[in-house]
């Protein structure tokens, strides 16, 4: 399994920089950058990213086709991919948080990243692009620079939708399941998958097949969850809310009466308040099911259960706690936890050597 880390773009430049050169050091496979409205841009950040490792595969997390035009995300990830000597993996997605940008929306995602990939591919192939699609246009575009073919981008697509799920069988080079971490999550992604793989006479040769997951790891296996995995965990449900409100009693066995309530009754928005009474309510058992929490032992032990289910790529969102730091200063940092994981976790599950936390002294 390959295991990689992400940062959401809320480090300053000068941590940001430390925190890239520590995780190459560290021995992660790939480091992946959010592309979230408002926080620091995805794609200069991969440009500093790209000078300070050799090694790491460098993705998004992910981008879109709504709010960057996909030829525009085309440019940019052929120039990126030009930089690491095609070490980009380009995550792409249907996009979210529009409200601060009246007039953008999601338009039917399973068309729209459909039309997007093909657009890329062309521009990345050396075309002059004239599209008329369904959702996307494009006219008479051409990138002013040849990429090496053997540079051209990986595209996976993430998402949890049953459309998405399809379309990314018939056409993606990967699919990133969000956030879901047990045989339950796993299974729907796979068989959605391989209903698109069937119509396009693809197999899992052609697909590789990664997961999202928000990662923290316990002292104690009864320590109460971090507010972050529960805030993380609180939003992958509430938009997957038509996909697992019919089948939670499929997912976990601990539902209250009152969860199961308010899934029945709250308005779906992402007021304050809705969400802060969801991650009151949620249970521990659904919590296990989209997130990967517990001690050293118990997330080596699940990222194995996830390797046999067909995962072959782990892109995690690191969760500290206090009590979970080897370290006095900064307790808590997300830098306590990739070193943490590197020196626990990833000698169980990565089949690669591991650098000691010895080691780190310079």
């Amino acid at each position: 399994m390959r295991v990689s880390i992400a940062e959401l773009g809320e480090m300053p430049h000068k941590r940001y920089v430390e925190f890239v050169k520590l995780c190459e050091l560290l021995r992660y496979d790939g480091f992946y950058h959010a592309d979230e409205k408002w926080t620091r841009d995805v794609w200069g950040r991969l440009g500093i990213a790209a000078m300070a490792s050799e090694r790491m595969t460098l993705g998004t997390s992910v981008t879109d086709g709504v709010t960057r035009h996909p030829a525009l995300a085309a440019q940019a990830a052929a120039t990126i991919a030009e930089a690491t000597g095609g070490r980009l993996n380009l995550g792409f997605g249907a996009g979210s948080h529009f409200e601060t940008l009246p007039g953008y929306d999601v338009v039917r995602p399973a068309v729209a990243i459909r039309e997007s990939i093909e657009i890329m591919r062309k521009l990345w192939a050396g075309e002059r692009v004239t599209y008329e699609g369904e959702v996307m246009r494009f006219l008479g575009g051409q990138l002013d620079f040849a990429l090496d073919p053997a540079l051209t981008p990986t595209i996976w697509v993430a998402t949890r939708g049953v459309h998405v799920l399809r379309m990314s069988g018939e056409v993606a080079d990967g699919v990133i399941l969000g956030s879901f971490a047990t045989k339950w999550g796993i299974d729907y992604g796979k068989r959605e998958i391989e209903i698109g793989m069937q119509r396009a006479g693809r197999t899992w040769e052609d697909v590789t097949l990664a997961s999202w997951l928000y990662v923290c790891i316990l002292d104690d296996a009864d320590d109460p969850v971090p507010e972050g995995i529960r805030r993380g965990v609180s939003h992958a449900l509430w938009s997957s809310r038509a996909i697992i409100e019919p089948v939670i009693d499929e997912i976990t066995d601990d539902v209250p009466d009152d969860f199961r309530a308010f899934l029945r009754d709250a308005p779906h928005h992402w007021s304050p308040e809705v969400m802060a009474e969801l991650r009151r309510l949620i249970p521990r058992g659904l919590i296990d099911a989209m997130s990967v929490v517990g001690t050293a032992e118990q997330v080596a032990e699940k990222l194995l259960a996830l390797e046999a289910m067909g995962i072959k790529e782990v892109i995690m969102w690191p969760f500290p706690t206090k009590a979970a730091t080897r370290t006095t200063a900064g307790a808590g940092d997300v830098e306590d936890f990739a070193i943490r994981f590197a020196d626990q976790v990833m000698p169980k599950v990565a089949r690669h050597d591991t650098r000691g936390v010895y080691q780190l002294v310079d």
